[in-house]
């Protein structure tokens, strides 16, 4: 059966990470906002996760948007789009991180499964 909350979890999860490289190399101003929105989205379904790992999840996507947020706020001001650059670059190793913790997560449950049979 498929568990519909981790598929939304996970889909988002992989999105953030998308959407956040895709600005690192068209540093196209509405690419920052998705990144934004979809890490914030990624950040609020981690929030109801039971997961094993479910506080380092946590603590990678905010550590994406603390990076995002003022990227963008340095981004659109034009005064420092380097440092807004590599503050999206920063963001993206968080969302890397998420995605291998998310990868150990669902070994450690295939484990736990094949253990109770």
């Amino acid at each position: 059966m498929i568990n519909w909350g981790k598929v939304w979890s996970d889909f988002f999860i992989f999105l953030a990470l998308t959407s956040n490289i895709g600005f690192i190399f068209s540093h196209d101003p509405y690419q920052l906002i998705v990144a934004i929105g979809v890490n914030l989205i990624a950040t609020v379904l981690k929030f109801g996760a039971k997961k094993i790992l479910s506080a380092e999840l946590l603590a990678t996507a905010l550590v994406a948007d603390l990076h995002l947020i003022p990227a963008a706020i340095l981004y659109f001001s034009e005064t420092h789009v380097d440092l807004a650059i590599g503050l999206a670059v920063g963001a993206a190793v968080a969302n890397v991180i998420s995605i291998i913790l998310l990868f150990i997560e669902m070994v450690m449950e295939y484990r736990k499964q094949e253990d109770n049979y």
